[in-house]
C-alpha cells in the first residue's frame, strides 16, 4: 500500500494535512511522518474514541514542544496537567461575559480603524500584529485588570517564541536530529526576553489578582516544576494568538463571499440600533454564531492534535499497538463530506449547534478540551459584529488560500484583505 508520507518542514504541515483531506475524504490513514509511523484520524467517530471515551489510553505527544517552550498546560498529561488546569480553570469558566464583550468592542473599534488606515495607504494584506495586539489586550485587560501598554510585554516575541514552537508540535517521538536544528541557537536569548517581558507579573506590580497570586503560590511551591512564566506564555499563547488567526480568517471569507457580509451586516443593524447592546443580546444573534462556527469549522486555529497509545487498542478499522503514534486531523474531521456536504464552502443556513460544528472540534473534546472555548467565542462574535459595523471588507487577491502553520493555522503571506470605513 502506498503510505501517504510527510517530509517537509513542519511549516507545511497544514498544506498537508488539507491534500489528505481532499484526496482520502472522511478516510483513517496510516502515514509516515519524518520516519515515524502514524494513524491520521480523520473521522469523527474515532477522533471521539481517542480523544473522549477512552482518552486515558492516550497522553499527548508533546515532549519536543516542552523542549521549546517549557513545560505547561499545552504539553503536560496526569497529575501535572489538571494542577496547571486547575490554575486558570475557574476563572476561563466565570469569566464576566459583560465585561469581555465591552472590552472587545473598544478595541476591536480602535483595529479596525488602523487597519483601514494601512489599507488606505497600500497595504494588500491585513497587519496580522494589529490583530494580535487586539486579543492580548482583551486577555490581559479582562483576566488581570491592567491595559497590555502598562505590562511591558512585547507580542511580537510571543509570536516569534510560537513560531520555534510549531517546528517541533508536529514531531512524533523518532531520534533527536530535531534538536540540532541551527536555530536552537537562537532560543534561550528569546526565552530571556520573554521572561523579561512577564517581570511585572512575577513582582505582582499589578492590582489585586486572584488568578495571578494562584500562579505565584504554585510557582513558589517546591513540589512542582511549575514556572510562572511558563503559564503566562500558555495564557496569552492559547487565549490571544488563536482568536487573532480565528480573526484573520473570519475577515477572508467576509471578503471572499460579499453576500455573506452583506447578510450578517443586515441582521446585526437591529442589534447596534438599539438603545443599549450587551453580549446578552448579541449570543441570540443566530447567524453571527454560525459565522464564527463556520469560520472555525474551515480554518481551525489547532489542525492536528497528537498523541501517544499506552496500550493496545483498535481505532475503527486499525490496531494500535504500544506507543503507536495517534494523530487527530482537525483539518480532515471539519471537512469530511459525510457531515458536512460540500465541506470546504461555508454554510450558514441550516446550521446546528452539533458534536461536528466547528465551534466545538475546533477546541478539541473530551477531558483536555480548550479551557478557553467559551472565552473565545464571546470575543470572536464581538469582533466580528465590530468590524461589519465599521467597516467593508475586499479581497485583493483571488488566489486560494496556502496555510503557514505557527503552532497554530495562518494563512501563507498574510490574509489578502482590503479594510474600508464605512460612512
Amino acid at each position: 500500500m502506498n503510505v501517504p508520507h510527510f517530509d517537509g518542514v513542519y511549516a507545511e504541515a497544514a498544506n498537508w494535512l488539507q491534500r489528505l483531506a481532499r484526496e482520502h475524504n472522511g478516510e483513517n490513514l496510516e502515514v509516515d511522518i519524518n520516519g515515524a509511523p502514524v494513524l491520521l484520524v480523520q473521522r469523527l467517530e474515532d477522533a471521539d474514541h481517542v480523544l473522549r471515551l477512552n482518552a486515558g489510553n492516550y497522553r499527548k505527544n508533546m515532549h519536543w514542544f516542552r523542549h521549546m517552550l517549557g513545560p505547561s498546560r499545552f504539553s503536560e498529561d496526569g497529575w501535572a496537567w489538571e494542577i496547571r488546569r486547575d490554575l486558570t480553570q475557574h476563572y476561563l469558566a466565570k469569566f464576566d461575559r459583560e465585561r469581555t464583550f465591552t472590552l472587545a468592542c473598544e478595541h476591536a473599534g480602535h483595529t479596525v480603524r488602523e487597519l483601514a488606515l494601512r489599507s488606505a495607504a497600500g497595504e494588500a494584506v491585513l497587519d496580522e500584529r494589529l490583530l494580535r495586539r487586539m486579543t492580548v489586550s482583551v486577555l490581559i485587560e479582562n483576566f488581570f485588570g491592567v491595559p497590555l501598554r502598562d505590562t511591558q510585554v512585547d507580542i511580537d516575541h510571543l509570536a516569534t517564541l510560537m513560531e520555534f514552537g510549531s517546528e517541533y508540535a508536529f514531531a512524533p517521538s523518532v531520534g533527536n536530529d530535531v534538536l540540532k536544528h541551527k536555530r536552537l541557537g537562537l532560543l534561550p536569548e528569546l526565552r530571556r526576553k520573554i521572561f523579561d517581558d512577564f517581570r511585572l507579573f512575577r513582582e505582582a506590580r499589578l492590582p489585586d489578582n486572584p488568578m495571578l497570586e494562584g500562579m505565584l503560590a504554585a510557582d513558589r511551591d517546591t513540589g512542582n516544576d511549575i514556572l510562572l512564566e511558563h503559564e503566562l506564555l500558555t495564557f496569552f499563547a492559547a487565549g490571544a494568538e488563536t482568536t487573532a488567526a480565528g480573526v484573520g480568517w473570519a475577515c477572508y471569507l467576509l471578503a471572499r463571499y460579499p453576500d455573506i457580509q452583506r447578510r450578517l451586516r443586515d441582521t446585526l443593524v437591529p442589534f447596534w440600533e438599539a438603545p443599549q447592546q450587551d453580549w446578552k443580546q448579541l449570543a441570540q444573534v443566530d447567524l453571527l454564531e454560525a459565522f464564527v462556527s463556520e469560520t472555525l469549522r474551515l480554518y481551525p486555529p489547532t489542525p492536528i492534535v497528537t498523541r501517544l497509545a499506552i496500550e493496545a487498542d483498535h481505532v475503527g478499522e486499525h490496531r494500535v499497538e504500544p506507543g503507536g503514534n495517534v494523530s487527530v486531523s482537525i483539518l480532515g474531521i471539519q471537512h469530511d463530506a459525510r457531515l458536512h456536504p460540500e465541506p470546504w464552502m461555508p454554510h450558514l443556513d441550516g446550521y446546528r449547534n452539533t458534536a461536528s460544528a466547528g465551534a466545538n472540534v475546533a477546541f478539541i473534546f473530551g477531558p483536555r478540551v480548550c479551557g478557553g472555548k467559551k472565552f473565545a467565542l464571546v470575543e470572536l462574535a464581538t469582533f466580528i459584529a465590530v468590524f461589519l459595523r465599521d467597516a467593508s471588507f475586499e479581497l485583493t487577491s483571488e488566489e486560494e488560500p496556502r496555510f503557514y502553520w505557527k503552532s497554530l493555522m495562518l494563512r501563507e503571506g498574510g490574509q489578502p484583505v482590503r479594510v474600508t470605513l464605512r460612512g
